[in-house]
């Protein structure tokens, strides 16, 4: 159930990602939300009904319910809920990998369930038939469930807290290394242009969310000066805030970045409206000012050369590409470097010969315009970050 037919759609991919056999759909068109359920009580009977006749095992309804909500709908349905927080938890919880992601959805999954654990041992009375509902033993047992739940989310914050610690160091040996990271929707193929922007083999699947931990590789080995490129978690519309404060740590790489590679899935026919809820995000993070370049990607994909031509209207100025093809990543490796190349600062410098070392740092670290050599050393113009440049104290061999 949702708002707009293509939110179902959506609903319909983040189940099939987790697994799950959707067997049929109801669009409800409402004007107001009912506080006891949502939705109106006739619908979810229409919905029962249909259940029963076609023998599902579960409700899943494309918003996010309160507790209450939750419990009044499973009381009219019969069977067990889940919400669209719920389902991309979920999906969070089985893709992650690391330590960090792993316990970053962890966190997330208890913050979910926190104020939900009287619905989920309601039905579990119901599930072993003692009819009990809340009385005696099961009340005492949500006391002690919710002192446990608090407990472990206190375990997993100071973890993070550790884990965020050795991050800062990761980022500060990247400090003087330029940064692109890429963002957008989930499924938008940023994995994939990842892999051959930096001829590399991260993890890439067509599935939502697949990719939960950034990556960070060189964008060029012979590139300079050298940039690194940086793969992150995906977006959707109404990400769950858990979800958004648990991964706080891992967004901040989007902070440190020096530009932001907005990807978008040039072959959805939501394309425009993935574009905005991405934009959205950024904005939320404070990232709207940040230096962006958009890409819409897997052009291969999109049929008839009109419909190819129509792609520059969905984000007017993006690049066009698909990361399939070997040009475009070409095309778009200059488009990063000559971002670069113009936001670097120009030094006029003559490297005595005794400073061999200096000089191996500047063919390491920046864009040699010129070289020649002269009497008292090699002159050099050369465009260089401005943190390296102080790190290696061009000014003092400015002519």
């Amino acid at each position: 159930m949702g708002e707009t037919a293509e939110s179902l759609d959506e609903l319909g991919r983040l189940l099939t990602t987790l697994g799950v056999e959707l067997v049929d759909r109801i669009l409800v068109v409402h004007k107001k939300v009912h506080p006891a359920t949502f939705v109106g009580k006739g619908k979810l009977e229409e919905a029962k009904a249909l259940m029963d006749a076609k023998d599902c095992d579960a409700f899943i309804i494309d918003f996010d319910l309160s507790p209450n909500q939750l419990r009044n709908v499973e009381k009219v349905i019969g069977k067990p809920v889940m919400d669209r927080s719920g389902v991309i938890i979920e999906i969070f919880s089985r893709h992650a990998r690391t330590k960090e992601a792993k316990t970053q959805v962890e966190l997330a999954k208890l913050q979910y369930l926190l104020p939900r654990l009287a619905h989920f041992w309601t039905h579990f009375e119901r599930q072993r038939g003692g009819g009990t509902g809340m009385r005696g033993m099961g009340e005492k047992q949500i006391e002690v469930d919710r002192r446990l739940v608090k407990t472990r989310m206190s375990i997993l914050r100071s973890r993070l807290a550790e884990i965020e610690k050795e991050r800062k160091i990761k980022r500060s040996s990247r400090k003087e290394v330029l940064k692109v990271a890429l963002v957008g929707y989930t499924n938008a193929g940023k994995s994939t242009l990842l892999n051959r922007l930096t001829d590399s083999q991260v993890r890439a699947e067509d599935k939502l969310f697949a990719t939960l931990d950034p990556s960070v590789r060189s964008l060029d080995p012979h590139c300079h000066p050298p940039i690194v490129a940086i793969d992150t978690v995906g977006f959707i519309s109404r990400l769950p805030h858990a979800l958004v404060a648990s991964f706080r740590s891992t967004l901040e790489e989007l902070h440190e970045a020096d530009l932001l590679l907005h990807v978008v899935d040039g072959s959805s026919p939501e394309a425009r409206a993935q574009y905005d809820v991405t934009e959205t995000v950024l904005k939320d993070l404070g990232l709207e000012k940040k230096p962006k370049v958009t890409v819409l990607n897997k052009s291969d994909l999109v049929q008839g050369v009109g419909n190819r031509l129509g792609l520059k209207l969905v984000v007017p100025g993006a690049a066009v590409l698909s990361a399939m093809n070997d040009s475009d990543i070409q095309k778009l490796k200059k488009i990063i470097q000559d971002h670069f190349h113009g936001q670097l600062e120009v030094y006029e410098i003559v490297i005595p010969y005794d400073q061999s070392k200096v000089e191996a740092l500047i063919h390491a670290h920046g864009a040699i315009e010129v070289q020649r050599h002269l009497e008292k050393g090699t002159f050099f113009r050369v465009r260089m970050e401005q943190g390296w440049a102080k790190k290696l104290g061009l000014e003092k061999y400015r002519t």
